[in-house]
């Protein structure tokens, strides 16, 4: 019944809303501990290699881009639709999920250039 509901297009465009805006915090929870670890002098992320930055990071990144991947196609899929009463929602889950995807995947590039590892 859940899956039926699925298809009005109101209904897309409002978990593509909120999926959207969820998929900011882990979003900005990796940036935080980008730049927590940065070393602007070296222009690299310094942590420790038997520390747990990497998997925590590479899992804000992962539990980020689910979501915002999800709200950008089901904002695709119903934005623009004449039956869809809630067009707002679904342009700014289809924008906000497009963007949040790009800005992760641009963070987890950006990570894999700069990290330096210390230790064994």
């Amino acid at each position: 019944m859940a899956t039926g509901r699925l298809r009005r297009y109101d209904v897309q465009a409002t978990y593509a809303c909120v999926l959207a805006i969820v998929s900011v915090a882990p979003f900005a929870a990796a940036v935080w501990l980008i730049l927590r670890n940065l070393n602007r002098d070296l222009r690299q992320v310094i942590y420790s290699a038997e520390g747990l930055f990497e998997p925590v990071f590479l899992g804000c990144i992962l539990v980020s881009i689910a979501p915002a991947a999800i709200a950008f196609l089901l904002g695709w899929s119903s934005a623009g639709q004449r039956r869809n009463d809630k067009p707002g929602r679904s342009w700014l889950g289809f924008f906000l999920g497009g963007s949040i995807v790009t800005f992760d995947v641009v963070l987890a590039i950006a990570f894999f250039m700069l990290q330096l590892k210390q230790g064994s």
